[in-house]
């Protein structure tokens, strides 16, 4: 049965990952391969906001197909009651509630584009619809007399109808040469959304050489007017109602210029350089109030001793605040901090240094100072892996299971399992309060036409959770519905699958 269903699920998708290259039009069906009803059913599964308990309800299989790059590794993200599945090729939504609704939408509208890097798949509000945004670096290989080009394109998508609601394609650079690394090629840098407006800001890189230097740039980009602007010598650390903040400098141990920046979107125009004076600003995370940075210099570059942290950038006044480190500085390993925002009010980041000492810490957003935090040697605790934040909790794994954190202190939350009737605390809603049929129990049954079943073929209307290798992750994405992650495919006949899109739904 699995071989079948994988088979199956592959045929589904096949087409759209590899065939039809051409794009559509803003609100047509052209480009897109969508099984979308006019007006889809209302959700079958439960929302809660946040979840705080999941269990997994659907798996969603992510075609290989011929030509793909070794660099194009599925990247999953959720918009509402959609799961999505995006790479080089296009973005594929699955509504989690219905197996009949599932679109595709290209990356390019020409062979002679290639598409060299892909964005993961990000969540935002457009006019109070559930829209996913994605972003690609592409190669224009010209036409005609045209010279060859490097682009960024930006597509906003409703994800209930699989429609695009917008697209903007920028130039940023003429490519000269062939091939993935000729000069001007455009890749992706750090990329970040504001999940109330739509509004993206994308770092972009462009190839460079001994005789030409390497371009460094962010495009900023709005679905309202569907217009782009480049802010040049900037990497994105934020964006939030139409201010952009990011940081510049040369990112070498023997620099001191690192910079923090404001601009307005819109313009391009700088409003603030605050001058950090690093050797290292990095991007690693933006909320609504703050950019945040590490940064790092040296004190003595001879001994190699230095200084780093955290720094929160305020997006209205310019204002700095400073996060050190619990750590001694010679164990953070570069700074390699992974930091995710819960789209509320709080930051949480691990220093992301693989073995030996780890960190974990709370900011809250609203002064951008740190409020909680732990290390590998606080008694009794370990520092789990954060893999999404959303609305006050922290979605994390160790060793041994996922599990939950309070974004807020960082109290492990209960790991509530699926029962009738949720605790007073999680209750959702009056407009979200699921139904007693649709409330999830230990014993209970999915209907056919609500749930993924374990032994029918996603060609019938399954949800494909045969595809499910029975160990459940913590989510990289998350939504009121509930969350997705990444899973590898298993079984004899999985060598036509890149990978698997696993649905958690929400139970509490």
């Amino acid at each position: 049965m699995v071989a079948t269903t994988a088979v199956t699920a592959a045929l589904i998708l096949v087409a759209g990952c590899g065939g039809n290259d051409k794009k559509s039009d803003s609100g047509s069906d052209n480009g897109s391969q969508s099984t979308a009803s006019a007006t889809p059913s209302a959700p079958t599964v439960p929302s809660f906001d946040p979840p705080k308990a999941l269990s997994v309800a659907a798996a969603f299989p992510s075609a290989d197909y011929q030509g793909r790059s070794t660099l194009d590794e599925a990247q999953m993200g959720i918009a509402g009651q959609v799961a999505l599945i995006g790479g080089y090729a296009g973005l594929n939504g699955h509504d989690v509630t219905n197996p009949n609704n599932q679109w595709m939408i290209p990356s390019k509208s020409a062979d002679t584009t290639t598409v060299n890097a892909a964005s993961s798949p990000m969540a935002a509000k457009v006019d109070g619809k559930d829209v996913a945004v994605v972003a690609y670096a592409e190669t224009d290989k010209g036409n005609g007399t045209q010279k060859p080009k490097g682009l960024v394109v930006v597509q906003w998508i409703d994800v209930m109808s699989g429609k695009k609601i917008g697209e903007v394609s920028t130039p940023v650079s003429t490519v000269q040469g062939e091939g993935d690394d000729a000069i001007g090629s455009p890749g992706l840098a750090n990329t970040v959304v504001d999940p109330e407006t739509g509004q993206i800001a994308v770092g972009v890189v462009a190839a460079g050489s001994i005789t030409v230097k390497r371009i460094d740039m962010t495009v900023f980009a709005d679905p309202k007017t569907q217009k782009s602007t480049i802010l040049p010598g900037m990497n994105p650390a934020a964006v939030h109602s139409g201010v952009v903040a990011g940081a510049k400098g040369q990112q070498a141990d023997s620099a001191s210029d690192g910079t923090a920046l404001l601009a307005d979107g819109a313009s391009g125009k700088i409003t603030k350089q605050i001058p950090l004076k690093q050797a290292y600003l990095k991007p690693i995370a933006g909320a609504a109030k703050h950019a945040y940075f590490y940064g790092m210099r040296y004190i003595d570059y001879g001994q190699g001793t230095k200084t780093e942290g955290i720094f929160a950038l305020d997006l209205s006044t310019g204002a700095v605040a400073q996060t050190v480190s619990a750590l001694p500085s010679d164990s953070i390993g570069a700074g390699d901090y992974d930091c995710f925002a819960d789209q509320a009010t709080s930051i949480v980041c691990t220093d992301g240094s693989g073995p030996g000492d780890a960190e974990i810490l709370g900011i809250d957003d609203t002064t951008g100072k740190k409020t909680w935090g732990f290390t590998s040697k606080s008694g009794g605790r370990v520092v789990p892996s954060v893999t999404a934040a959303f609305h006050g909790v922290v979605y994390a794994k160790t060793e041994a299971q996922p599990v939950m954190l309070d974004a807020k202190t960082g109290q492990d939350l209960p790991s509530a399992a699926p029962s009738g009737t949720p605790s007073s605390g999680d209750t959702p809603s009056s407009g979200d309060t699921p139904s007693s049929g649709d409330t999830p129990s230990t014993g209970d049954t999915p209907s056919e036409s609500d749930s993924p079943s374990d032994n029918s073929s996603p060609g019938n209307g399954d949800l494909g959770l045969s595809l499910y290798n029975g160990k459940q992750e913590s989510p990289v994405a998350v939504s009121p519905f509930g969350g997705v992650y990444r899973q590898l495919p298993t079984g004899n006949d999985s060598s036509d699958l890149e990978s698997v899109c696993i649905f958690v739904k929400a139970t509490a």
